[in-house]
């Protein structure tokens, strides 16, 4: 009789515990997304999109008909310069296959060191504006491959690893990208690499190494992969017969703000454990309204290693050498032609 009650007692607590919630999900309303580049020597790209819902069904149809903004009118004045319209065109494939590679973008104007740059954008009956400068280039002390963390000498596999001295100058703002072309996969985009920008607070005046992280690259609409392409199409680091393209640039505070608050996001993805962090965006809209995305100046150079096991040593870069390169075991490394 005692076990019964007991029973009884427990299922009548289960029960009661048990409370019914009605979640309501709020009305979601669209904000744009803006996405814009100007560097020196490149013609500006700027891509607008409208915020997508949390539970959006993906598709390309999707991405075309609802979250690329293709009715905008985009303008561009640098300082003391004329106005320049910027239309959308297709970055690589002239089809709307690939909805996220068609941007404004216009051949009137391309960037230049030391100057300021106005967009306008007009949309909705809305007006956005943001601006940004393009400063001026550093040069980098060494680049190189060198062991990874735990070795003494490079295999397969290694590390990328820049030399560099800061100025001293006030203060300085740094992003590097990169591309890895191999057999297995070509990025069509640069890729961040982690952190996706900083500062010279820790070092300023002084002269530092710092090891180039590739971030973690798109995974939208990834073509069919096994276990082991995937793993090498994510990888942070660079393998034999890899040819990697190294972007290096110094930012304004604005670009640098925004890229600043989006490392956590672009570190850690969508970690359900990690507390969402504020995006600070530099767009701003005449109706007051919270605006996402960036228009970036980079004052930019470029470089091209290869990672050959045929040779142990380093071809100096444009911005080499340095008296204790030799310290390191890095590959071959090569300038753009």
């Amino acid at each position: 009789m005692k076990f019964y009650f007991l029973t009884l007692l427990a299922f009548l607590l289960f029960i009661s515990c048990q409370t019914e919630i009605d979640v309501k999900i709020p009305t979601y309303y669209n904000k744009i997304v803006v996405e814009g580049y100007i560097e020196n020597g490149q013609y500006p790209v700027v891509s607008l999109y409208k915020s997508m819902p949390y539970f959006s069904t993906m598709s390309t149809e999707y991405l075309r008909d609802s979250v690329v903004i293709r009715n905008a009118k985009v303008f561009i004045t640098p300082n003391g310069g004329s106005e320049h319209e910027l239309f959308i065109n297709p970055i690589w494939n002239p089809r709307w296959d690939y909805p996220l590679l068609y941007a404004y973008s216009t051949q009137t104007l391309v960037g230049e060191l030391n100057t300021s740059y106005r967009l306008r954008i007009e949309w909705n009956n809305k007006v956005y504006t943001s601006e940004t400068s393009i400063l001026n280039t550093f040069d980098l002390d060494s680049v190189g491959f060198v062991p990874r963390f735990g070795h003494t000498e490079i295999d397969s596999i290694a590390n990328l690893r820049i030399w560099m001295t800061d100025n001293g100058q006030g203060n300085n703002y740094y992003q590097f990208k990169v591309k890895i072309h191999c057999k297995q996969f070509s990025d069509r985009l640069w890729i961040t690499t982690i952190p996706a920008a900083f500062d010279d607070s820790p070092f300023k005046g002084q002269s530092f190494n710092y090891e180039i992280i590739r971030g973690a690259p798109s995974t939208v609409f990834m073509p069919e992969m096994t276990e082991r392409e995937r793993h090498l199409f994510l990888r942070g680091n660079y393998r034999t017969g890899d040819t990697v393209f190294m972007k290096y640039a110094r930012l304004d505070y604005s670009s640098f703000r925004f890229w600043n608050s989006i490392n956590g996001e672009l570190t850690f993805g969508q970690n359900p454990f990690m507390s969402p962090t504020p995006i600070i965006s530099n767009i701003k809209s005449n109706t007051g309204e919270k605006c996402l995305g960036v228009w970036c100046g980079s004052a930019a150079k470029e470089v091209r290693l290869i990672l050959d096991t045929a040779t142990t040593k380093t071809s100096p870069t444009s911005s080499q050498p340095k008296s204790d390169w030799n310290r390191q075991t890095p590959l071959q490394c090569q300038t753009p032609p």
